[in-house]
């Protein structure tokens, strides 16, 4: 895909990730290094590039692709990877209704989850068992998306789930499609005393000494503070039903799937100055924007990068990888829908065509074909990301240590 300039320009003019580095030695995050290493190196003739020449004869037009990154941080390649999620999901969700909740937590408990990375992964399961006991004791199996985000508007550390439930589900005995319908008080009431159960189970594995963290000396301190947390209310949202698979699938992919900002977000970088992006306001339902120094954006952007191999996106029901082999036929076949063809992924031309109107392997000169003729090798990850920690330790009264 197009490199995404206004972004790179945040972390590369000048030099402003190696400044970041180098300010903040010993607590970068290895992920971190190499998704920003390989985000910055997506584009360019870093990892390598792939050799064409036009196939008329006389033509001498010759030209290079280079590779992409395919990183976790890179918005160019999350852009292609949703497309062409997108594509395939709209073919095998069932065409049913569907619930768009958001699960919340409450402010005070945001930082012990950004210093405790792991119990992410179980925050995912207490949202899914929510619904799916519910769901048990009306007999049926529903499938359910889930999502997690980190980030608020602001790209601050601000940790909540989205979940797409259908709004019926195969039902167990019977085999016919049965509704099923999701409360918000209750809803919220058993999310709330999962995540407290979560954290008082953990408490000998958790890292509360931190800034900002609550008072904690001994586990008595610790339960204290989760029944005063466990008497609040947390928010939980349920946005209106989506009746059809394509608006479930849709709502999944450009929300869900999206990198916390991008580059129409990024209204203003250049010269070294501030950086001013633009969000939502959920209280006045107007667009701000707020105005940030390069290290402090490239800080939050950061911070969201999520853990390797972390997934964060699942499905549960029957949706999830276990069960929809088996399930969907049967759930299609309840629902009284054809089974659905999956579609081949669109590719890079197809995408570049959509997007910017231009065929990748169009001769320029003659309007004829590219064809493949080589490939130009790069180098790796490590040896990128070898070759920036050794610029930022030899940086002029650089003590950098990784």
């Amino acid at each position: 895909m197009l490199p995404d300039n206004a972004l790179k320009a945040l972390f590369l003019n000048h030099h402003q990730w190696e400044d970041y580095l180098a300010l903040n030695m010993g607590k970068v995050r290895d992920v971190v290094i190499e998704n920003v290493t390989k985000f910055l190196a997506c584009g360019t003739s870093a990892f390598g590039s792939r050799r064409y020449h036009c196939d008329k004869p006389g033509c001498t037009h010759e030209k290079y692709l280079h590779q992409t990154c395919k990183s976790r941080a890179c918005p160019s390649c999350g852009v292609k990877a949703t497309e062409r999620w997108i594509v395939q999901q709209t073919h095998i969700l069932p065409n049913c209704e569907w619930q768009h909740i958001t699960l919340t937590l409450p402010h005070t408990l945001w930082t012990v989850f950004q210093h405790n990375r792991w119990l992410l992964n179980d925050l995912f399961a207490c949202a899914a068992k929510v619904f799916l006991s519910w769901a048990d004791t009306q007999d049926v199996d529903i499938g359910i998306f889930c999502a997690l985000h980190t980030y608020g508007r602001r790209l601050n550390w601000n940790v909540h789930l989205h979940l797409s439930v259908t709004r019926g589900g195969l039902c167990k005995k019977q085999g016919v499609w049965k509704p099923v319908f999701f409360k918000a008080k209750p809803t919220e009431l058993c999310w709330r005393t999962a995540v407290i159960r979560l954290l008082r189970r953990h408490y000998a594995r958790l890292k509360l000494r931190f800034e900002g963290a609550p008072f904690i000396r001994h586990e008595t301190d610790w339960s204290r503070f989760l029944g005063s947390q466990y008497r609040r209310y947390w928010k939980v949202h349920f946005a209106k039903k989506t009746r059809h698979h394509k608006q479930t699938v849709n709502y999944l992919g450009r929300y869900l799937k999206r990198p916390p900002v991008t580059a129409s977000r990024l209204r203003h970088y250049s010269r070294g100055g501030q950086a001013t992006f633009t969000f939502l306001n959920h209280r006045t339902q107007k667009k701000a924007s707020m105005v940030l120094t390069p290290l402090e954006m490239i800080g939050r952007l950061t911070e969201h990068i999520p853990e390797k191999h972390f997934k964060m996106l699942r499905y549960y029901g029957f949706l999830s990888n276990r069960k929809r082999g088996e399930m969907l036929p049967r759930v299609y076949a309840a629902l009284k829908q054809p089974a659905p063809m999956v579609p081949d992924a669109p590719g890079y031309a197809a995408m570049l065509k959509g997007y910017v109107k231009v065929d990748p392997y169009a001769c320029v000169l003659c309007s004829g074909r590219m064809a493949y003729t080589g490939f130009r090798s790069g180098s790796t990850v490590g040896g990128l990301i070898s070759q920036t920690k050794l610029q930022v330790s030899r940086r002029p009264g650089s003590v950098a240590k990784f």
